[in-house]
Formats: structure tokens, sequence, C-alpha cells
């Protein structure tokens, strides 16, 4: 990797040089605009290969775009107000006047441009945990160092203690694909400015996010899209602080992440496809030029070990449920294997006052903040044989018109009231402004035949509580999503079960029990003014099953930057405090051109507590056996022994789901002839047809209460249990079924 990057780098540069010294009128102009990326990489090429024709170039480049840094009274302008281009400025300035290439005029006019593009931010400090204001931050330090005897030097470096100080050691406010490795590039740049590198990369913070990112590495080499998002438009970024990591913490893992994402973005740039980086005259002369350079200099640093790939194919929570809150299913199959991304980060229990001045100080009432969107709960990306079946909202087209909101995502969306001409869609988009709400994970689970997740959404503003649950089948691919509503405050309400599956290929009739369907594949996922072409090998059918009450609509809107496809289904109506509704749609991948009428029928509900959604029974195949699942929607059933201890009890929360009895909140049992593969969260006892394959012993220790009261056969619960049990199901001695 490193030896093509410094090919790549030096013909990027070498090619602006050569358009510079023929460009002419409009063009010159904005040649030498776009020098302030061109320059750092130079001096690095410089520093690794001591071409000495790449030095003069690179001089006189930087003297011509000095030179256009004056108005006509000879004052200095702010030509790097944009503070992302004044560190890679900085570095190049500071270069070449250490090894002696500059004239005095140009040293002297190079500082009067770095201190009025500082002063041009004096006010406006744009702080908080976020992108803005660690690029700030660095720009200010920058400054203060390759100016540090100006008159306002002191202040300079004031502001960047000030900007970096939420973010240094802390956790990030943004939740968003395209701003979390600036936030952290610019992180390490202002350490290096600081000194202070060794201390910063040391930080448990710092070593969480490398961590993070490593773990979100899709089975095609590229990286999911959430929050505010362009979705080729940042793997150079995370390519360049993930090398960092690698050399500094000698991990080859983090050297197979950036190389992976260098070696798949580079290719498809140069075949032809639209991503940022690459195109098919090669490396572009933009920030991603600068990121990519900055990793050359970073290997120089501290040499990164030689990669070494590692294996991404199981369902996982990424990192932890408290701050990252993203869960990725993954099964195996290589390049061609599945993944989809659940995103359940709400704004979180900490940064409240950044949050807050956030909301003061910008216009973007869709965003969460900050540069978040409403997709708690949403399923941002599914991916499968290569192919994108559903992509997340995009960013915006405008400061105050964008696709942040929670309709323009995969998820459930609520409102207070509904429309009255039975048209949902333009109801909510009449209403995207972003409510806040509280997340959380209630299960997670892998079991072999299915993969379980459970998490938590409660909107107090319009007062309701939903878990979305979703049951991934590794062997086949298939998706099975269950949002259970709970109604918390009594009123109008309307409830919407959202996906964009884009460019639709066919549709049931939408009416009877079955007919509730789409089939999609998108032949290209817009970004901004780029297409990525996405390859034809799967296509995606889009199911709601358990269809009773409930509509179904399928309209065309506008979504990232494009019309774009939305199939939903929706209940409304003046409901009590207490209600439960449900919602269970099945994703099927299927390779292209093989779509079978019997995936209608792949999903049977076997009950839902007679409509009251306290408990879903379900059954579907997995691959060589039939699964049959039952889950507690409300976890409260069977919590009735109350004069002692456990509450839980056997006899009053034990469900039946056709052949299957326990008391878990989740269980499973597929039934293989000869074997049974068994699963549960939260159980004593599992019953497969009369038979018990999994069963606690009585406890003789468990906490009775203040008074001389046992509670009979007392069980403790099992949080999770995973087994395949022969023929011969195992019994405990005195268990009763």
């Amino acid at each position: 990797m490193e030896q093509q990057l410094q090919q790549d780098v030096l013909r990027a540069v070498t090619g602006a040089f050569e358009a510079l010294a023929i460009a002419s009128g409009p063009e010159l102009e904005q040649r030498v605009r776009s020098l302030s990326w061109v320059l750092s990489p130079a001096t690095i090429l410089h520093a690794r290969t001591g071409d000495d024709e790449l030095l003069s170039r690179t001089r006189e480049a930087l003297t011509t775009f000095v030179a256009s840094g004056f108005s006509r009274h000879d004052q200095a302008l702010p030509l790097l107000a944009s503070f992302r281009e004044l560190p890679p400025f900085c570095e190049a300035f500071e270069y070449l006047r250490a090894v002696g290439s500059l004239d005095v005029d140009t040293e002297s006019r190079a500082r009067a441009i770095i201190a009025a593009s500082a002063d041009s931010h004096l006010g406006s400090t744009d702080w908080g945990a976020h992108n803005r204001a660690t690029v700030d931050a660095a720009g200010f330090y920058a400054a203060a160092d390759s100016v540090p005897d100006h008159d306002h030097a002191a202040r300079w470096r004031g502001y960047g203690d000030a900007l970096i100080e939420d973010s240094w050691g802390r956790w990030s406010i943004e939740d968003a694909s395209i701003y979390g490795p600036f936030w952290l590039f610019y992180l390490i740049t202002a350490s290096e400015g600081l000194g202070s590198t060794e201390e910063f990369l040391q930080k448990i913070t710092t070593r969480y996010y490398f961590e993070q990112y490593s773990r979100l590495l899709m089975p095609n080499g590229m990286l999911p899209d959430w929050g505010d998002g362009d979705w080729t438009h940042m793997w150079t970024w995370y390519a360049a602080v993930m090398i960092r990591a690698a050399g500094h913490y000698g991990r080859p893992d983090y050297q197979y992440f950036a190389q992976r994402l260098f070696e798949t973005h580079r290719a498809m740039g140069l075949s032809g496809n639209d991503v940022v980086g690459y195109s098919p005259d090669g490396l572009q002369t933009g920030d991603e030029l600068y990121s990519l350079a900055t990793a050359l200099r970073w290997m120089a640093l501290e040499p990164p070990p030689e990669a070494v790939p590692y294996v991404l194919e199981s369902s996982e929570e990424i990192v932890d449920d408290l701050v990252s809150k993203k869960i990725a299913f993954r099964n195996e199959g290589g390049d061609d294997a599945s993944f989809a991304l659940l995103n359940y980060r709400d704004p979180g229990p900490y940064g409240r006052y950044q949050r807050e001045y956030q909301n003061q100080q910008l216009f973007a009432f869709e965003e969460m903040p900050h540069h978040g969107h409403a997709d708690e709960n949403s399923l941002v990306l599914l991916l499968d044989g290569g192919t994108v079946l559903l992509a997340d909202g995009g960013y915006r087209r405008t400061a105050h018109d964008g696709w942040r909101a929670d309709l323009y995502h995969n998820r459930l969306v609520a409102r207070l009231g509904w429309p009255n001409d039975h048209e949902m869609m333009p109801y909510l988009q009449g209403n995207p402004q972003y409510v806040p709400v509280r997340t959380e994970k209630i299960h997670f689970g892998t079991f072999g035949a299915l993969d379980y997740s459970r998490t938590r959404l409660v909107d107090e503003d319009r007062g309701y509580t939903g878990d979305r649950i979703v049951l991934f089948v590794p062997d086949t691919g298939m998706y099975i999503i269950v949002d259970a509503v709970h109604i918390d405050r009594e009123g109008p309400k309307s409830f919407t079960n959202m996906w964009h599956p884009d460019g639709l290929l066919a549709q049931g009739g939408l009416a009877d029990e079955g007919s509730h369907w789409v089939r999609s594949w998108p032949h290209r996922i817009p970004i901004r003014n780029e297409y990525w072409t996405n390859p034809h090998g799967r296509e995606l059918l889009v199911q709601f099953v358990g269809n009773r009450d409930k509509y179904s609509q399928v309209r065309r809107i506008d979504r990232r930057f494009n019309p774009s496809d939305a199939f939903f289904q929706f209940l409304y109506g003046y409901y009590f405090a207490g209600q439960r509704l449900g919602f269970v749609t099945v994703l099927t991948p299927y390779a292209t051109d093989t779509f079978d009428e019997n995936l209608l029928n792949a999903v049977e509900i076997l009950q839902n507590g007679e409509g009251s959604y306290r408990t879903l029974g379900l059954r579907f195949d997995v691959g060589g056996g039939t699964a049959t699942v039952g889950m507690k929607l409300d976890t409260t059933i069977g919590l009735t022994n109350l004069r002692g201890r456990p509450m839980f009890d056997w006899h009053t929360g034990s469900v039946d789901y056709d052949g299957l009895r326990t008391d878990a909140d989740f269980a499973f049992v597929v039934d293989r002839g000869k074997q049974h593969e068994v699963g549960l969260m939260c159980g004593s006892r599992l019953c497969w047809e009369g038979e018990i394959l999994f069963d606690m012993p009585k406890s003789e220790h468990m906490y009775q209460g203040p008074v001389d009261y046992a509670v009979p056969e007392r069980k403790d619960r099992m949080p999770r249990w995973h087994e395949v049990v022969s023929h011969r199901p195992r019994h405990t001695p005195g268990a009763q079924t």
C-alpha cells in the first residue's frame, strides 16, 4: 500500500503543478486556489524523496498562492478562512521555511495571510465535541506556531485551548459517518501542534474510536453511511487516522482496515465508478490528497506493521451500548456476505450544554445535535452479495432542507394526530423537526441459527415506547423486523412503519393479507453530485405480514438528492395508555432473477396475543430446519409473586407459541428431526411439544423477603442459553410442563 500510495500522491502533485503552469484566466485562479490541499503533500513527498526539482516547484507554487492572497491595496486576505485548509498550508510553509527555501518577501506575505485567516475566525467559536471545533483548534494552533511573534498569537492559542477542551479525552457529540474522522484527524493534528500526541493517543476515548471504526468494515471493503454522511466522501480520512493508529499501537488489523479501504475505493474510482478520491485519471487533488499524503507522513513517523486480515463474519454490537449504540448483523460469505447496520444512537447522557449551544446557535431543527439524524432504531444500511439494498437518508440539499428527519429512514415514525385525507407521507413531511428521545439496548445475542436484538426507544413528547426487534437468519440472509409499540400517554397518534427500498421492480396489491410487498433494486446510490453504481447481484423483497387494520402505500419522494421510492404501512387512531400495537416486516434478499412467490409465505405469525401484541410467535425456515420463535413483547407477563421474591413465576409467565412453551422473553426451537437447536434470553424453562429441552433447577438460596414466606417452586432465570440437544430431550427430575 505504501509504495502505491506514494506513487499516486506524486502523480497527483505533479499533475497539479503541470496544470498550474499552463492554466490561464478563470482556470488559473481556480488552480491557484486549490493549491492549499496540494502544498503539504508536496513537502511530505520531498521529505521522503529529497527531489530538488519537486522542492523547487513546491516553492514556486506556494509563492504563486501567496501572491494571490492580497487585495488591490496590498492587504492580506483571509485566503484560508476555511480552517480545514489552514493546518495544511502552515505545514507546507513551515517545511519550506525550515529547509531555507523561502525568500523574505514570500515568507512575510505568507505570515500575513496566515494571520488574516486566523483572525477571520475570532468572532465565531462554534464550540463542542464536534468536527468544526477541532478543525478550528488545529487551525489556531497552526497559526500560532507559524507566526509566533504576531500580536494575536497568544489569543489564537487561547482559542485553540478553549475549543479543544470539549474533545480532549472525551466523547464526540456527532453521530455522523462523514464527520467522525474529520474530528479525530484534526484532534491528532492539534495534538502534534501541542506536543502531546503520545498523551492523546493513549486516552481511552481516542482508542475507542479507532476500535469502533475497525468494526464497521463491510464485506465489500466500504463503510456504512449514517447521520450526516456523503457515503464515499470520507474513506480517505478514515484510512489516514487508522494508519496512524496502526503504527502507534502496532495493530496489523488496523493497517488491514486502511489498506482494504484504499484498495477498494481506488479500484472503483479508477474503473469509473463514482467515488470521491479517485477517478480514471488517478488520485484527485482536493482534501482527499491531503488526508492520504498525511497518512504517508504518519507511516514514516511510526511505521505500521504488515496488514493482517481480520474476520468479520458474526453479528456483533459495535463496541458498546452507551456511546456507539450500533449493531452489525453479518454472516459468512466473504465479499458476498450479508451486512446490516442498526443504529439506535440517541443524543446521549453527556455533552448536554454543548448540544444545547448548537441548538441555540444553529438553525438546523431536523438534526439530532450535532450532525445526527432522527435515525434512532433505524436499519441504516443493508448489503447482500455486494449489492446495496437499503441505504441511509443522505445529508441535506440546503441549510434548511434535507433528509435528516425520521421519515427518511428505515424506522418506525410516530406523530401526534393523523392526516384527514389518508395521505400519510405529506403529513409526515409537514412536521420534520427533531424530537429528543431516549434509547437503550434490551437484548442482543447470537444463537447459531438465529441472531437477535431488541432495542428500545422512549418518546416522551409523543407518549409511546417502541421496541425494535431484529431477527437475522445467517444461513439464508433473511431479516424479520418487529416493531412493538406501547402507548404511554393516551391521545390521537399515528405510527408508520417506514422503508426506503428504492428502485421498485414490482409490488403487490396492498389489499389482501399476502399482497403487502414490494421488490426492489436501486441501480445507483446517489451521494451529492456523484452516483455510485450498484452491482445487480441481489434484489430485495420487503413484505409486511400481520396486516389487519393497517394501510400500506407506495409513494415517490425526494430523498438523497433524487426521486426515491418509499414503502410504508401505518396505523392511526385515538389510543389509550397501556395499549400495544405491532408491525412485522420481512426483508428477503434473493439472487437477481430468481424471485419465487413462495418467498411470500416464508414467515408465519403463530400468535400475537390475540391482537394485543403482548406476545408474538413466528415460524420460518432457517436453512436446514424450521424455527419456532416466541417473544414476550410485554416482559411483565408472569411477574406475579408479589409477596416475596423472585417475582417471576413459571405458571403465570409461560406462554404457548404452537408447540413451544416458555417463560423466556425470547426463545426459539429449530426442529431438525433428530436434533433440536434451542436458544433463549431471560427464561427458566423451555418446552417443545410437551418435552422439556431446558430447565433451571429450583433455587434454595434466592432471597425471599423480610417475612417468613417462601415462593413455591422458585427458579432463577438464565440470561441467555444456546444448545443443540438430541432427539431424546433431557428432563429435570420433578419438573412440570
